[in-house]
């Protein structure tokens, strides 16, 4: 099987050049690797183009957008560009340890037509020390580590597995980014994308052994934990989000995906497709109630409080708390 790694860069170069060098040297190394840069101004470019020069044995191109468009949609132009059996995305500030792409592709040769494999990672600081936190223990969700089956509306919510620790089939990957609407990118990362998809559409398998190293610097396009309520910095970046994002943005959000599965037909899991749609109804319900007066809007959220839906599809109090102030 062809292997291919696929990378968005945007002013990475403290860390790119060894995080590129992880992958080269894997146990069994790719075959290409295809770098998007997004507009870095501060050298991370000549570390890439350095690279290209230095290793003629495999296919590496670089790219370099014309404009800034974010980190999902450089990566989606970074997979459309590859061309391997199985596509694995990496992030440009991790370390990858040497059988991590050995250890993925055994997943795919051992299970003919799965869609997706994705691994544990180890949370680290700046200087690559974990911590002693892993990526599945930040979840809260034992079953990502397991293995066990998901629900559909949790998947619906949240497919919650991180493109650095994936690997998809190359075939399917390309269709899905290929067909889907750029849009989604404004209310979906390309990794969880990926992930409601090839959940939806076939087998999956899971790695509970950390592959990676992924470093957490503060400076993460995304981030290492799921929100924290007890943490001031969490709450400042969660209420500084809730005012900037657009009032339909999770209208958008699960149409989007309603209109992606759809393209499968009956292929795509219909649990899956109908847990979309409650959560499509749900999200609309929730934009009505912000156009509402004071004490109608606490009754419309009082009643999406009491079905139970913050605290089993959100952040519990402080969405509900959103919804009656942003």
């Amino acid at each position: 099987m062809k292997v291919s790694v696929v990378m968005a860069t945007y002013n990475g170069a403290a860390y790119v050049q060894e995080q590129i060098d992880s992958i080269l040297t894997n146990e069994r190394p790719p075959d290409e690797l295809i770098v998007v840069d997004d507009g870095s101004t501060d050298g991370t470019l000549e570390v890439l183009h350095a690279v290209a020069a230095m290793n003629s044995s495999l296919r590496v191109v670089v790219l370099c957008n014309e404009r800034n468009i974010g980190a999902s949609l450089t990566f989606v132009r970074a997979l459309l560009g590859s061309t391997g059996d199985v596509v694995l995305f990496a992030d440009q500030d991790d370390r990858w340890h040497a059988n991590k792409i050995g250890v993925l592709l055994k997943c795919f040769t051992d299970h003919p037509g799965l869609l997706m494999a994705y691994s544990d990672g180890s949370i680290t600081n700046a200087a690559l020390q974990p911590d002693g936190r892993s990526i599945f223990s930040t979840r809260n969700k034992a079953h990502l580590a397991l293995g066990a089956a998901r629900d559909a509306q949790e998947i619906a919510a949240n497919p919650d597995i991180k493109g650095c620790t994936m690997a998809l089939d190359g075939a399917f990957a390309r269709r899905l980014f290929g067909e889907s609407d750029p849009a989604f990118a404004r209310h979906w990362g390309h990794d969880h994308w990926a992930a409601l998809f090839a959940l939806g559409l076939g087998p999956v398998d899971v790695v509970q052994e950390p592959l990676l190293l992924h470093r957490f610097h503060g400076g993460n396009s995304s981030g290492a934990v799921r929100f924290n309520p007890f943490s001031a910095s969490q709450r400042r970046q969660y209420v500084s989000r809730a005012r900037a994002q657009e009032s339909d943005h999770f209208v958008m959000r699960y149409r989007l995906a309603i209109a992606q599965a759809r393209r499968f037909g009956p292929l795509f899991a219909p649990t899956l497709l109908e847990a979309l749609g409650v959560l499509l109804r749900l999200s609309e319900q929730r934009r009505d109630l912000r156009s509402m007066g004071p004490w109608h809007r606490l009754r419309a959220a009082l009643e999406v409080l009491r079905s139970g839906a913050y605290h089993k599809h959100y952040n519990g109090a402080y969405t509900f708390l959103r919804d009656l102030l942003f």
